[in-house]
């Protein structure tokens, strides 16, 4: 049994026009070390996902030293 879709429009491609560059945006982006973003995508996202913990851990050791110093 075939079913027919009637009364659907084609899809067409669109040109979509870029949209206009932020010189904020331009002047923040030279200062970006793209090498670490590179590196960071040749991890697996496990890789990724086990960074990102060890960095929450280091971040909360240093909020715990902090309170420990200012107490």
């Amino acid at each position: 049994m075939s079913h027919k879709v009637t009364n659907r429009p084609e899809t067409k491609a669109q040109v979509v026009e870029p949209l206009p560059l932020d010189p904020v945006i331009e002047t923040y982006k030279k200062d970006i070390d793209v090498t670490l973003l590179d590196e960071n995508l040749k991890l697996t996202v496990e890789q990724r996902i086990l960074n990102l913990q060890s960095f929450v851990e280091f971040a909360l050791e240093l909020r715990k030293a902090a309170k420990t110093a200012c107490s």
